[in-house]
């Protein structure tokens, strides 16, 4: 019987964290022409993405370059719909990347692809 519960997440997050989080936010909400949340931006860019967008090297760029622990806290309730697939492409970018990838750098890094190739 599959897990009905929906997963939390707390993090403590930097400015570059923010600042990829606001860039989608506001890319959906434009879009959408109403106003998003870090909720519906993450779960829109799972449900439109796939494994395929994932690049190795295009990952490793972004972790050198992006600062992602800090000191602000946040909060996102992942709906229990949505986790095995978010499941899934975490999985397939640490097979890619060859390295264990945590939420945070999952969460970041979604939203990150997802505002570059505008998939909101």
């Amino acid at each position: 019987m599959a897990n009905r519960k929906n997963k939390a997440f707390r993090f403590l997050v930097s400015q570059d964290f923010i600042d990829i989080a606001a860039d989608a936010i506001a890319a959906q909400t434009k879009k959408s022409c109403r106003f998003s949340t870090l909720r519906s931006a993450v779960e829109t860019c799972c449900a439109c993405m796939t494994a395929g967008q994932f690049d190795g090297d295009d990952f490793d760029a972004f972790m050198r370059t992006t600062q992602l622990e800090g000191d602000v806290r946040i909060y996102l309730n992942m709906h229990a719909s949505w986790s095995p697939h978010y499941e899934e492409l975490k999985a397939r970018l640490s097979a890619i990347a060859n390295i264990r990838v945590f939420d945070r750098t999952m969460i970041a890094y979604l939203l990150h692809i997802a505002v570059n190739n505008d998939l909101y």
